[in-house]
């Protein structure tokens, strides 16, 4: 969600125009630009860099290629004026791969985002190396993003939240949809995107990590979406849909939004009545039950009495009797 296609960008070497009072922190890799108040974090990325990018592109079996420069942007002004083109006002985070550019938002400008800044940085270099990959051809945007997320570690509970929306509701996107591009709507657009990453995730688990590094080298060699599938996998794209997206139907995804708290507030609201109503009924049954053994007992205490009396009235045979008769047991 933080990427732009530059497919149709001028290629342009060298570093972006940031102001001449900033600090450049240089690696092998990379060079990472800050205002001074901003150098530790500027340094903290620089060695997430260092560290992570080769074994990205190892990964994905493409080569890092020229210097990439991440601009660590201090206010939201700059993050936008600094760029070669007009990002949208919700991005955390873009990527310009023909230029090598990167550009974040200072930490304190990121409020409660829920991913780190590194998380961010490792997504858009993802696009850096798919869009130096593709060249002048566009990258797909489900593998795009599809695989930005993956690598990143995006795959949260926000995304499966989304995919289990999208199973109960029977809402998900088949492969060919994904293929034609991103729904427009922005529900259904972020249905395309947490579909993108399991699929590639669902890839990756059944098919293997060099099954994603031939999808996409034939990709980007210009193969269209069902035969480089095909070659990648070995299977039938229509045979690949089915199994991936039965697989999200079978699983306990579907109950997830059933967990939502806002899902059990209404519930509740609804059984509280009910819940009432249960508990009178009980209650009624109960005080029924007791009036019903009262009646009894006070029957039986009239009849106790009544037999008492008989025995204090004196007869003939009081002589022979010696207390009252005795009860048989029965």
């Amino acid at each position: 969600m933080r990427t732009l296609d530059d497919a149709v960008e001028v290629h342009v070497s060298g570093p972006p125009p940031v102001p001449s009072d900033w600090v450049e922190i240089e690696s092998p890799m990379a060079r990472v630009y800050a205002a001074s108040g901003d150098r530790p974090t500027a340094l903290r990325l620089s060695r997430h860099i260092a560290s992570r990018l080769p074994g990205l592109a190892r990964e994905l079996k493409l080569p890092v290629g020229n210097r990439i420069h991440v601009v660590l942007a201090p206010t939201q002004d700059q993050f936008h004026s600094l760029q070669p083109g007009k990002v949208p006002q919700w991005a955390d985070g873009t990527a310009w791969p023909h230029r090598g550019w990167v550009f974040l938002r200072a930490p304190r400008l990121r409020g409660e985002a829920t991913d780190s800044l590194e998380t961010v940085l490792t997504h858009e270099l993802v696009h850096i190396l798919l869009g130096r990959a593709f060249g002048a051809r566009p990258v797909p945007q489900w593998l795009q993003e599809g695989l930005a997320q993956l690598m990143a570690g995006e795959y949260s509970a926000e995304t499966t939240s989304t995919l289990a929306n999208g199973v109960l509701g029977d809402n998900l996107l088949s492969l060919y949809e994904l293929s034609r591009g991103f729904p427009k709507g922005a529900l259904r657009a972020q249905l395309a995107y947490a579909q993108s990453a399991d699929f590639m995730a669902y890839i990756r688990n059944t098919y293997g990590q060099g099954a994603i590094q031939t999808l996409v080298d034939e990709l980007a060699r210009g193969e269209a979406f069902a035969p480089a599938v095909r070659i990648a996998t070995g299977d039938l794209v229509d045979d690949i849909d089915a199994a991936w997206r039965s697989r999200l139907r079978d699983s306990p995804l579907q109950l997830t939004p059933l967990m939502n708290e806002g899902v059990w507030w209404a519930l509740g609201a609804l059984l509280v009545p009910l819940a009432w109503f249960v508990v009178r009924r009980r209650n009624q049954r109960v005080v029924a039950r007791w009036r019903r053994e009262e009646v009894l007992e006070d029957a039986l205490y009239r009849t106790l009495e009544r037999q008492i009396h008989a025995w204090d009235e004196p007869t003939e045979d009081d002589d022979e009797q010696v207390g009252p008769p005795i009860w048989p047991v029965q």
